[in-house]
């Protein structure tokens, strides 16, 4: 008796190929404290061989910049509502789990015999800004009604009274949270402090690299080919969107050369509802025992402890820190597809010595679990 074999998936998208984006920083202290964030439409391209999509996000940029600011120095934010634009993603709801193939809906691009949410298209721009991890007083936390309109604005105080951590800020409002951070309303915030400096831990680029890991999908024209509408899929056995694109920093699979140094990578998984598994890979081998964890998103571990035999589990919204040490350069983002192009690893030239103080550098390859064992 055989079996019925589904078809073997390859990836639409060539990995590896665009050059990992570092966001853009701000450095709360240089403006005395106080800075301006406009949150507006923008076109962003989410890879080399896709065309331009339409999104929302914080200075229009997929991930917002992120804010880097002191213990025990506040920051006070205006939050520009400057949202033109419909709502940028097609919202659907596919009428099966699985394709005529047996292939999980979810795991595919377009929108699967789908039709788009007509209530989604009519999202109108209201917004308000959560700051995930912060302690804040109640009027500058971000409640899912304390909403403001386009043309509007709204301050947000953030005392900064609490250890250093990697935070991240995003959209809130009541009832479509997922809709709006899925359209590129999200951003990376660190609290830094002197502690953490006297560990002698990177910071700053090139050897401290932020990473914020995401999942996306895309629309499909009828020849088969992506169009870069981003689309939201659900499917009726999971409420939930498990996107087939693993993205990091606003690029699908990129990739990362780095020289031989210490980094420190800051990551977080934006993802909607999607579980990573981390794992540093070369020549398609785990060697993770050149990275450790030294941190999560609450700050700095009492000891830096291993990563886990089967690598690192990151559930959404969750964000550790990890040391690592490379020896060669290396590439980032591994892919879901069930047959992914491995990161491959190209050594350079003999380690520096590393600073006392070294800037650090990031790669981590995110595989996502749900697409992955579909053969």
């Amino acid at each position: 008796m055989t079996g019925t074999m589904r078809p073997q998936l390859q990836p639409p998208l060539t990995p590896f190929v665009d050059p990992l984006p570092l966001p853009r920083r701000i450095l709360a202290g240089q403006g005395g404290g106080e800075l301006t964030v406009r949150i507006r439409a923008a076109a962003h391209r989410f890879h080399r061989d896709l065309p331009e999509s339409r999104v929302w996000a914080y200075e229009g940029l997929v991930p917002g910049p992120t804010v880097e600011a002191e213990r025990g120095q506040p920051v006070r934010v205006c939050w520009r509502n400057e949202i033109d634009q419909p709502y940028p993603v097609v919202v659907t709801l596919a009428p099966a789990e699985t394709d005529g193939d047996g292939v999980p809906v979810q795991c595919l691009p377009g929108l699967s015999g789908g039709t788009p949410d007509p209530d989604a298209a009519a999202l109108t721009g209201y917004t308000v800004v959560h700051l995930h991890g912060a302690v804040t007083a109640a009027p500058s936390d971000g409640w899912t009604e304390n909403v403001f309109a386009p043309g509007q604005h709204a301050v947000s105080d953030y005392p900064m009274d609490q250890r250093a951590a990697l935070l991240w800020y995003h959209d809130h409002v009541m009832g479509v949270t997922r809709l709006t951070v899925y359209a590129g309303l999200a951003g990376l915030w660190i609290i830094r402090d002197q502690r953490e400096r006297e560990l002698g831990l990177p910071e700053g680029p090139p050897f401290e690299v932020p990473l914020l890991v995401q999942d996306r999908n895309f629309g499909q024209a009828a020849g088969g080919r992506l169009t870069g509408e981003l689309v939201h899929k659900t499917d009726p056995g999971t409420m939930e969107a498990f996107a087939p694109f693993t993205v990091v920093n606003g690029k699908v699979w990129p990739v990362h050369e780095v020289p031989p140094a210490t980094y420190r990578l800051r990551v977080l998984n934006g993802s909607n509802a999607r579980t990573f598994r981390l794992v540093l890979l070369r020549d398609g081998r785990p060697e993770l025992d050149r990275i450790t964890q030294i941190g999560t998103d609450s700050g700095l571990l009492p000891a830096p402890v291993a990563v886990p035999a089967d690598g690192l589990v990151l559930a959404p919204p969750s964000g550790p820190t990890c040391s690592w040490t490379s020896a060669t350069s290396s590439r980032a983002a591994s892919s879901p597809w069930p047959t992914p192009q491995a990161p491959r690893s190209t050594a350079t030239h003999s380690p520096p010595p590393v600073p006392p103080r070294p800037p650090i550098q990031a790669s981590s390859c995110p595989t996502p679990t749900s697409c992955a064992s579909v053969p």
